[in-house]
């Protein structure tokens, strides 16, 4: 086998050297890197991790211990340590012991020689004294989920006694007395709070009921056990309990093959995302949002309760909250995977209602046109209204929301107060729904910013570490580092992008820059640019349009296309159309940040009902619908960007775009200077004039001081007016 001395030898580098480069210290040269790669390619070298770890006297492993990897509480679980624990680093390992206790003291022996960062374990034992004995880690470094065995010092578990009350409730209001359960073993922590939630709630009621818990056990089979509900043909089961979706199956299944029965109604916990499933009334749990919660405890941090989730959109009930119709609703709509994902569920809301959706979908550039003459298209019914336009259009195009007799507070409520501030009132006056709220974010290739090579080359270059730019003078000296033509070995052909096919999408990457550096557009009630912050912007502008993709779209899919194929090392767009990628491979490569100078541009729009509309019944049905806590996680499971409380505590969607809780943090930031003292700005008007003018200034037929006076004399003259 080969050596580190094989290898230094071979490279013609000192031991030290080939020491460095194995342990990434990033203090050897590019030159150097590379003679040692090649040796270590050319010899089959194969780094020792075991005696790594000796070395270092500790690692950043973590060993999970499950019962099974199948059922979706654990499955769930483990897939969110997963993604929590990789992005800060972490290794995990994974062991199963099927509930046997001989083979979990088995597993602790194993593990206890791994010198491991924490251990996290669902528990068959009793007493956690056999971790604490013989693994040396700290006792706040065990935690134990789920179940609590005698002595477990660090224990979280999601709230089961809250969801056996919420369900005892839900079978009192269908007036079900004859009930079955079932559940794991009872000596397991959470079945036992969760019946305890469910008997106190019916005793509390004085309500009187038969419960029969059939529970399964490692030496049974599951599914054999369903059959035991339905073994007496004399006994009929109002509803049928599950602890979790396989046994749901298992119990339909079970009715199905071995009763002639009706099969009773089944209420089972589950994820918390919502698939429908005929006659199964499911209550969601934060399986995955608790893994979040242990690695907190294990950086040290603090844990909140997590909140279950409840009950999802009853298959039964659906229809019975929404008064049918036979008309037609027009909705005015730009095109994006938002509205994509609205046109896939359109037929569920067609089924529910009895009302048709025709979506007139238009691009950008000529919405506005059709909100300046909206008298000439009374047949639009709804109007998806860019955020930037909502308080100078919706006084003069929209009904205030309370026309239409909705909860309006309740439905506002789901959103963070910062989205409801900027996407819905007007003067004190709700005049539309957020639909696609959204703003600038930071994408980068992290595996280029984490490769050691590029890293030390990045370095020579420079004398800086290659870091996530924190401004856009790091941001342009990075593109210009992963410019093909500037650096010929890069692994990517540009650095970034900037797309110029539009005045909106070039005024766009002109201010996200503009207020880094501490612009405003509105001073002091006066409109405009200002001259020295805005002549430092331009020049820095015009060095990254040397170096950066020069795309000539009206729209930025192109730019993300071209980040998804592997083109680009970093882009700056709205989320909400970098939602797509989420089905690409690229995905684990992706990094994601605020944008440089932490001043991003709000984006994305609202839903308002247009003054026209005679349809104000139908609409109010669509928006129940639309704003539904389960319809706006299906749009956002089909790529569709909703800013609902909800979609930050879904682990599914979570996992498929990682980025949303930055983009949650960034909602305070945001910036779109769209009023001014209380009173609406024609916010469209002004990026319009800096991207018509901005164009001829790429094109040099003005210098940037004659581009700025030409933008501010022209909206001081036009504002003026308005």
């Amino acid at each position: 086998m080969a050596t580190i001395k094989d290898i230094a030898k071979l490279a013609g580098v000192s031991h030290g050297t080939v020491s460095n480069v194995l342990n990434d210290r990033g203090n050897v040269s590019v030159k150097k890197i590379k003679l040692v790669e090649q040796a270590i390619q050319q010899l089959g070298y194969q780094i020792n991790l075991s005696a790594k770890t000796l070395r270092e006297g500790s690692t950043k492993s973590i060993s999970v211990i499950l019962p099974n990897i199948t059922s979706e509480q654990y499955s769930n679980l483990y897939d969110g340590l997963f993604s929590q624990a990789n992005r800060l680093g972490y290794e995990l390992s994974l062991y199963l012991t099927y509930d046997s206790k001989e083979l979990e003291l088995q597993l602790i022996q194993k593990i206890a020689a791994k010198r491991d960062h924490a251990i996290i374990v669902v528990s068959s034992l009793s007493d956690a004294t056999d971790y604490y004995q013989k693994v040396k880690l700290p006792k706040e470094k065990i935690i134990f989920v789920y179940r609590k065995p005698l002595s477990a010092q660090q224990f979280v578990s999601l709230d089961y006694e809250k969801a056996g009350q919420d369900i005892a409730k839900e079978l009192m209001k269908k007036s079900y007395r004859r009930i079955g359960l079932f559940s794991n073993s009872e000596h397991y922590t959470h079945i036992q709070t969760f019946k305890k939630g469910l008997q106190n709630t019916f005793k509390e009621q004085h309500y009187d009921i038969t419960l029969n818990n059939i529970t399964s056990k490692p030496s049974n089979g599951t599914y054999n056990l369903a059959f035991s509900f339905f073994a007496d043909e004399q006994v009929n089961y109002d509803a049928i309990i599950t602890m979790d979706m396989d046994r749901a199956h298992f119990v339909r299944n079970a009715n199905y093959f071995g009763s002639l029965q009706s099969c009773p109604a089944i209420y089972t916990l589950t994820n918390n995302s919502f698939f429908y499933e005929d006659n199964i009334y499911q209550y969601h749990m934060n399986y995955g949002i608790l893994s979040e919660q242990i690695i907190k405890l294990i950086e040290g941090k603090t844990v909140n309760q997590i909140e279950n989730k409840g009950f999802s959109l009853l298959p039964d009930s659906g229809s019975d909250n929404i008064t049918k119709h036979s008309q037609t609703i027009n909705f005015l709509i730009l095109p994006s995977p938002s509205t994509q994902a609205v046109k896939k569920l359109l037929p569920h809301f067609k089924k529910m209602s009895g009302i048709d959706v025709n979506l007139i979908i238009k691009p950008f550039d000529e919405i506005y046109p059709v909100l300046n003459q909206l008298e000439q298209h009374q047949q639009i019914d709804i109007i998806r209204i860019d955020m930037a336009g909502l308080p100078w259009f919706a006084p003069s195009v929209f009904k205030p929301l309370t026309n239409l007799d909705i909860n309006l507070n309740q439905l506002l409520a789901k959103y963070p107060p910062e989205i409801v501030e900027r996407f819905s009132y007007v003067n004190g006056t709700a005049y539309a729904i957020p639909f696609d709220p959204s703003v600038q974010m930071l994408f980068y290739r992290k595996d280029l910013f984490n490769d050691p090579l590029i890293k030390r080359a990045y370095y020579e270059t420079y004398r800086q570490h290659l870091d996530i730019p924190k401004s856009f003078k790091e941001f342009d000296q990075i593109a210009t580092f992963f410019n093909r033509q500037q650096n010929p070995e890069s692994l990517v052909e540009f650095g970034s992008c900037i797309t110029l096919g539009n005045y909106e999408l070039i005024a766009s990457e002109f201010l996200v820059r503009y207020y880094s550096q501490g612009g405003k557009l509105i001073n002091a009630n006066q409109f405009g640019l200002n001259p020295a912050i805005a002549l430092s912007t331009l020049n820095q502008m015009r060095s990254f349009i040397s170096v950066a993709k020069n795309i000539q779209s009206t729209w930025w899919q192109e730019s993300v296309n071209l980040f998804e194929q592997g083109k680009l090392a970093m882009l700056i767009v709205y989320m909400n159309l970098f939602s797509y990628i989420n089905h690409r491979n690229i995905l684990p490569l992706v990094g994601y940040a605020k944008v440089p100078g932490k001043k991003s541009l709000f984006g994305g729009g609202s839903l308002g009902i247009s003054k026209y509309s005679s349809k104000e019944e139908q609409v109010k049905t669509f928006f129940n619908w639309l704003y539904s806590t389960e319809i706006s996680e299906q749009i956002a499971l089909l790529g569709g960007a909703t800013a609902q409380n909800t979609i930050f505590q879904n682990h599914r969607i979570i996992k498929s775009y990682p980025w949303l809780p930055v983009v949650q943090q960034q909602y305070a930031n945001g910036i779109r200077e769209n009023s001014m003292t209380g009173n609406a700005v024609n916010l469209r008007l002004m990026e319009n004039i800096i991207g018509k003018h901005l164009t001829q200034w790429i094109i040099n037929q003005y210098s940037s001081k004659q581009v700025i006076e030409l933008i501010n004399s022209e909206i001081e003259k036009n504002m003026a007016n308005k």
